[in-house]
């Protein structure tokens, strides 16, 4: 679904130099800066094959000299380090969301160059899609200069989409059989990459974010509904048919209370809100409610904590199915955090005897965090999408045995 038309290799030659150069600007990306006798330490590379792979990537302009002498750990003398150009590359991320259209365009050192918003009014694609086009021109016409140094073009949406991009279903939009790829694709000149905005939430911690340093990762997005993105081996795991993390049904209240509702969206905005107001409160958005609960309104603190109860609950199931190395919640209702933290630490560490004494956190890499890009996560994800492909090594996809017959 995120992968765009995939181009392989002609040549197994060819193909291990696109493995070996994905090892490299990886290293680059994490280790930076680093020396050409480093590189072939940890990648087992000859120096000679480091030093001319380095010196394309460098004509490229992907990779630069830091300035700085960098020691190899196998000794020998100090070699000038190597880090990615910030300006070598750039990648744009849109995202589609309930209330706004976002576009990004990030650079090479994934920091945001270029920001656009606007607020959605209609929702039918026919209106959206060109909509969103004239953001992501406006983006690239803000700095023509680094139009030819684009990468691709990452697109995120609330909703569940299939392996082939198409809208399966998006609710809030009203949305279904929408095939995001067939209509944007002529329009841009590069590599579209689509998915679904918790998928592509969850990769940008990934490769941006805290969980740099993670290879299983539980992403759970929370707007007006709730979904996850689950990284496993780095990568994001989809099921068979693309529309694996839809985790609403667990987080819903249990079957018999009066309150329950269809889908489970009881932990999502507008049913929190729902709830205070049925229950006589006077805030009348999200951020009056955080007022209120700074005030000490009993309301506020009452519907919170219920809140927190639901989600704590599907918690529980989906971190003890996936048994995830760290927990990012993400969405507008982070703001909330705060004042659920405790409860929610106290379930995973008491709830999970299984995984050991302190339940989810006896791994100590266990952590669990809200996302650090607030509301531009979805965004920012799209970005990655296009951006991880500089970085993945190729996959290996073999012939179906019947080819291999004749």
């Amino acid at each position: 679904m995120a992968i765009a038309s995939p181009q392989f290799a002609p040549t197994n030659s060819g193909l291990l130099k696109q493995i070996n150069i994905a090892r490299l600007l990886e290293l680059l990306r994490c280790h930076a800066p680093i020396s050409r006798a480093e590189l072939a330490r940890l990648t087992g590379l000859t120096r000679s094959t480091v030093t001319v792979i380095t010196a394309e990537l460098i004509a490229q302009k992907l990779v630069r000299e830091s300035g700085e002498f960098s020691v190899s750990r196998g000794g020998g003398r100090p070699g000038r380090g190597l880090m990615l150009n910030p300006e070598g590359a750039f990648f744009i991320g849109a995202a589609i969301e309930v209330e706004h259209l976002t576009v990004v365009m990030l650079n090479l050192a994934a920091q945001i160059v270029a920001k656009v918003q606007q607020p959605l009014v209609e929702t039918a694609p026919e209106l959206v899609l060109p909509q969103l086009m004239q953001l992501i021109d406006q983006v690239r016409q803000a700095n023509p200069s680094r139009d030819s140094r684009l990468r691709g073009i990452g697109l995120s949406i609330q909703g569940v989409l299939n392996l082939d991009g198409v809208v399966i279903r998006a609710p809030f939009f009203n949305w279904s059989g929408v095939d995001l790829r067939r209509y944007l694709q002529p329009h841009l000149d590069l590599p579209l990459f689509v998915d679904n905005d918790a998928n592509a939430a969850a990769l940008a911690e990934v490769y941006l974010g805290s969980a740099m340093q993670s290879s299983s990762l539980l992403y759970i997005l929370i707007n007006r509904g709730i979904g996850s993105g689950i990284i496993l081996n780095n990568r994001v795991f989809r099921g068979a048919y693309g529309t694996a993390g839809e985790i609403s049904a667990l987080m819903s209240d249990p079957p018999g209370q009066d309150n329950a509702s269809e889908c489970g969206h009881r932990v999502g905005k507008e049913d929190l809100l729902d709830r205070y107001w049925k229950q006589g409160g006077k805030a009348t958005n999200l951020s009056e409610l955080v007022e209120q609960l700074e005030q000490g309104e009993a309301i506020a603190h009452t519907v919170v904590q219920d809140w927190a109860e639901n989600l704590g609950r599907g918690l529980i199931s989906v971190v003890s199915l996936l048994n995830p190395e760290q927990i990012v919640l993400g969405g507008p209702l982070t703001v909330l955090f705060p004042y659920v933290k405790d409860s929610l630490m106290t379930r995973l560490r008491d709830e999970m005897p299984r995984q050991g004494e302190q339940g989810f956190f006896s791994n100590p890499k266990a952590k669990f965090e809200i996302s650090s890009f607030g509301e531009d996560a979805s965004a920012v994800g799209g970005a990655v999408l296009a951006y991880q492909s500089l970085f993945r090594v190729p996959d290996l996809v073999l012939r179906p045995m019947q080819q291999l017959a004749h």
